[in-house]
């Protein structure tokens, strides 16, 4: 009867660990389609335009609450794809507590024996990236950000239009003089670009940006003006991969990234049964391909801006 119970108990593991193993690979095959979503828009910072394309891309992700809804799905994808990585991983070291006395030459790929120690690099810098980004989108860190010239303009015209359509008091009177003063101070700059942290882009189709402001100055100008803003994140690009130590550490990742998905791209098909010795190779060329593609790619990006910008 013991027996019995232990057999089907150990059923029930195996049956457990290929759901895990399923799971893993479908949620890996997702993120990949992530990832190239995430690169067409990051290439966008190649383009002589200031960060225009960018800008847009950037308030069009940050803005619409359906990619808001899918940023959640994201981060669970990301957090659940790590942790069944692990408990797999963890199960195998365990299956074998007991390392061999003499090493046998093993089959497993080179790229699999790395995958726990390339997808713990990737972790890593997955972490480094958000406390750097997200969380100044969230406002968790003080970041870079920008602000629409067309939004100042509109804000200065509501307000002066609230304050001179109504019976104005002496001290409304002072408030609309020193606003108009103030707007007429920050039009100057924009026009004549005298302070390094403003910048206008014709080219943008016709949109004028402040950027480069700090939470200090975006807080200095809403005292006086409801502006929007949002963080400008073509700035804090640019400034991060000014500095050589990023940029190459940046690239560390990229390789490690690409040692990662070179793997996760046939172990994935694989663990979904497409393991034949006519389909096997195709997918393995693929799947360097797309290794080589979406790391490549996303490794231009600092050495664009140490060396071009």
């Amino acid at each position: 009867m013991i027996q019995k119970h232990l057999e089907k108990m150990q059923k029930l593991l195996q049956v457990a660990s290929i759901t895990k193993k399923i799971t893993l690979a479908l949620i890996g095959l997702f993120l990949m389609l992530f990832l190239l979503m995430h690169l067409g828009i990051n290439l966008c910072l190649l383009r002589n335009d200031g960060g225009a394309w960018f800008r847009d891309a950037a308030h069009f992700m940050g803005s619409n609450y359906i990619i808001k809804v899918m940023e959640i799905g994201l981060f669970a994808a990301f957090g659940l794809h790590i942790l069944l990585a692990l408990l797999i991983q963890i199960h195998n070291w365990c299956a074998r507590p007991i390392g061999y006395v003499s090493r046998p030459k093993s089959k497993t790929a080179f790229g699999s024996k790395l995958m726990i120690w390339t997808g713990l690099l990737v972790a890593i810098f997955l972490v480094v990236h958000m406390v750097h980004f997200w969380f100044a989108k969230v406002g968790w860190k003080e970041g870079i950000y920008t602000v629409k010239v067309e939004s100042v303009e509109k804000a200065f015209g509501a307000k002066q239009f609230a304050l001179s359509s109504a019976y104005m008091s002496t001290e409304d009177d002072a408030e609309l003089i020193r606003i108009e003063t103030e707007f007429m101070e920050l039009n100057n700059y924009i026009e004549n670009d005298e302070k390094l942290h403003v910048l206008v882009f014709p080219k943008a189709g016709g949109q004028r940006f402040i950027t480069n402001l700090s939470k200090a100055e975006v807080d200095e100008l809403r005292l006086f003006l409801d502006v929007d803003y949002e963080p400008d994140f073509y700035a804090m690009v640019r400034d991060l991969f000014k500095l050589e130590w990023v940029v190459l550490l940046y690239l560390f990742f990229m390789l490690a990234l690409a040692f990662h998905l070179a793997h996760a791209f046939q172990s994935a098909f694989q663990t979904l049964g497409w393991a034949h010795s006519k389909y096997t190779p195709i997918i393995k060329i693929v799947g360097i391909a797309f290794a080589v593609a979406v790391s490549v790619g996303f490794a231009i990006i600092p050495v664009f801006f140490y060396f071009c910008k």
